[in-house]
């Protein structure tokens, strides 16, 4: 029993670069003598280090192919099987080429450059062969011209082929000389089913050369072109799970290179992890961008755009936690972590960066000595604000009872800025000491020189005073004044005072 063909195993954007009969200039019903001649007219060429030819006059190649790239042409026409591929994606004559002499005015005015002239023919066609085979050609022409301009309207150039593509698909009478051109063949691979064949495969062929010139378009930096093309495979009649298939498969490279980069990033951040952020950070470089142009190809809700960018996000992640587990340095990995959370698309994977997201802020924020911003927090160096609040007064018969709640509200604080405040406070207080003893003993020195007795004493009692006024101005809860001034703005004593919460450790008025 025959096996189906297996046909179309390499349909790209070059379908017609390559085509075999522009490379070797020579008509789809070209028999296995016109291609001997071909072959020995180029040996002879070779010999005398004349040019080769510069490929068909209809679409010449620029640059004309080179002598080897002819020769490959001429070898793959010798397989029948490749060669019906390439004839459904070139130029076939009105007539059969058993008539002889018959001329073709769309093939001349194709061949001399007068390409509307031929478009005009072939869509006011001669019924029979004639029109089944300018239906044909109109789709190559017009494919063939999508596929390769430079420029243009992607809609004007696209939607054309595609349309004519489709027609061909569903023009019986072409089919039947498909037929024709396998019993021709004489091929034991081919059989009665082999035109059914190319016809049911023929679709997933040309989507994927719409799919690869989709995504060609997004790595160029053409996304709004690649999201037109994509927009019109599924609008122009073919199966939605052929055009899925084309376009996952077009962008399978693409989706393998990042997972595969995410991958590696993790392995090298787990053997270095104070690399991590480095590596993620690379990853995401790499991947936005290209996730952003496959968003252009792919629809918005495709699964496998949404896997990939959970599964980047995820990677991404670890790499970031693996960093800041590792140096307690969570500066880094919070806008890694903001980052990655905008990548995922899922709500289960931002719910889980968000997590640690917070959990690194908090790391960031209690990590940091408030009072420098600069050095690393030190156990043992966190000040404590005493505060209140939930105040509630209750009416009972021995009168108003006051209740509270009140806690040591920790601020982060480093050795160093510790050391200075509690050198601020001993100067403050040596100062004030030293006032103090000035004050008594010029005290004393009056009393011995007879000053009546309130004078003394009452210098003693302001010098006094000044101390204790002294030490109020400069410290205030065993921080100096200015420190101190910065504390209700720590963001946990914030939330509390925006609570209601008050410093001190209760209520004024209250025992």
């Amino acid at each position: 029993m025959r096996t189906r063909a297996a046909f179309f195993g390499r349909v790209d954007p070059e379908v017609y670069r390559r085509n075999p009969f522009r490379v070797a200039d020579l008509p789809v019903h070209a028999t296995a003598r016109d291609i001997r001649r071909r072959a020995e007219e180029l040996r002879v060429k070779a010999r005398l280090g004349a040019d080769a030819g510069t490929g068909s006059a209809l679409l010449p190649l620029d640059p004309p192919p080179d002598p080897d790239a002819v020769q490959e042409a001429l070898q793959r026409l010798r397989d029948p099987l490749r060669r019906l591929e390439d004839e459904l994606f070139w130029f076939w004559p009105a007539h059969n080429a058993a008539v002889r002499g018959a001329r073709d005015e769309a093939l001349e005015a194709l061949g001399e450059g007068r390409i509307e002239d031929a478009e005009r023919l072939w869509t006011e066609p001669a019924p029979g062969r004639a029109a089944a085979v300018a239906a044909h050609n109109l789709a190559v022409l017009a494919h063939a011209r999508a596929l390769e301009a430079g420029s243009g309207d992607v809609r004007d150039l696209w939607e054309p082929a595609l349309r004519h593509w489709r027609t061909v698909l569903d023009t019986d009478p072409f089919w039947d000389l498909v037929a024709a051109r396998v019993r021709e063949a004489d091929d034991p691979r081919l059989g009665p089913g082999t035109a059914g064949e190319l016809r049911e495969r023929l679709p997933a062929a040309l989507m994927a050369t719409a799919a690869q010139a989709a995504v060609r378009e997004y790595r160029d930096g053409r996304a709004e072109r690649a999201r037109t093309l994509s927009f019109l495979m599924d609008h122009v009649g073919f199966d939605d799970a052929t055009v899925d298939t084309a376009l996952r498969d077009a962008v399978a490279p693409e989706t393998d290179r990042l997972q595969a980069l995410a991958r590696s990033a993790v392995d090298r951040a787990g053997a270095s992890p104070d690399t991590g952020c480095d590596e993620a950070a690379r990853v995401l470089a790499e991947a936005e961008p290209v996730l952003d142009g496959l968003g252009a190809v792919l629809p918005p809700d495709e699964p496998l755009l949404e896997g990939l960018r959970d599964e980047i996000a995820e990677r991404v992640q670890q790499c970031a936690i693996i960093y800041g587990n590792e140096t307690r340095d969570w500066s880094k990995p919070e806008g890694i972590l903001k980052r990655a959370e905008a990548l995922a698309a899922t709500a289960t994977i931002k719910t889980r960066i968000q997590k640690n997201l917070d959990t690194a802020e908090d790391n960031l924020l209690y990590g940091t000595c408030w009072f420098c911003d600069e050095r690393p927090a030190d156990d043992g160096a966190v000040y404590e604000k005493k505060m209140y609040g939930d105040v509630t007064r209750e009416y009972s018969g021995y009168g108003i009872q006051i209740r509270w709640r009140k806690l040591a509200a920790p601020v982060p604080r480093c050795t160093a800025c510790a050391a200075a405040h509690r050198g601020r406070g001993r100067t403050v207080a040596l100062a004030g000491g030293l006032g103090c003893a000035g004050g008594l003993a010029l005290a004393v020195v009056l009393i011995a020189a007879g000053a009546p007795f309130v004078v003394p004493f009452g210098l003693f009692f302001l010098t006094i005073i000044g101390f204790f006024v002294a030490v109020a101005m400069g410290n205030v809860d065993g921080l100096p004044r200015k420190a101190h001034a910065t504390v209700g703005a720590w963001p946990p004593i914030r939330e509390k005072l925006d609570a209601g919460w008050m410093f001190g450790e209760k209520p004024p008025n209250t025992n």
